[in-house]
Parts: structure tokens; C-alpha cells; sequence
């Protein structure tokens, strides 16, 4: 149950802060800030990834964790171009 509310906080929390990214963006123009947004709405995708795991048995457990894996992986990658990237 404490789960449920932790992904489900996850998720909207996510979406918030990609949509004030996506603000943020439309107003300064830079590119480091789309990349932002873009970590925010694979933080996003990734809740509602587990959310669903969580009622329905979409995806098998090694499938689940290479998937999570992979969003990770594409979530530092985007934050190290938006940080570090001159």
C-alpha cells in the first residue's frame, strides 16, 4: 500500500517538474533546459512504468528491471549532457 502512494507521488511529482521545465524552456530558449525536461518526463515515464507493474503483471520481472535499467541509464545520460555539456 505505502508503495502505491510513493509511485503514485513519483509520478506526479515528475510531471509537475517537467511541466515547469518545459516553462522554463519556452522562456530562456536553451537547449541544456529541454535536456531537463526531458530527464523529468523519462522520471515520469519510468512512475508510470511501475505504477502499472504494480496492478497489472505487464512485464515479467527481468523485462521489468532491464526496462528500469535502460530509463535510468537515458536519465543520467541526460542530466550529464545538461550539466556538463559547454
Amino acid at each position: 500500500m505505502f508503495e502505491n502512494l510513493v509511485y503514485a507521488f513519483i509520478v506526479v511529482f515528475s510531471l509537475t517538474l517537467a511541466i515547469i521545465a518545459m516553462m522554463a524552456f519556452r522562456k530562456s530558449g536553451k537547449p541544456k533546459t529541454l535536456l531537463i525536461t526531458l530527464a523529468f518526463m523519462l522520471f515520469f515515464a519510468k512512475g508510470v512504468l511501475l505504477s502499472i507493474q504494480l496492478f497489472t503483471d505487464f512485464l515479467n520481472d527481468a523485462n521489468l528491471w532491464i526496462a528500469l535499467g535502460l530509463m535510468d541509464i537515458s536519465i543520467l545520460a541526460t542530466i550529464f549532457l545538461a550539466t556538463l555539456k559547454p
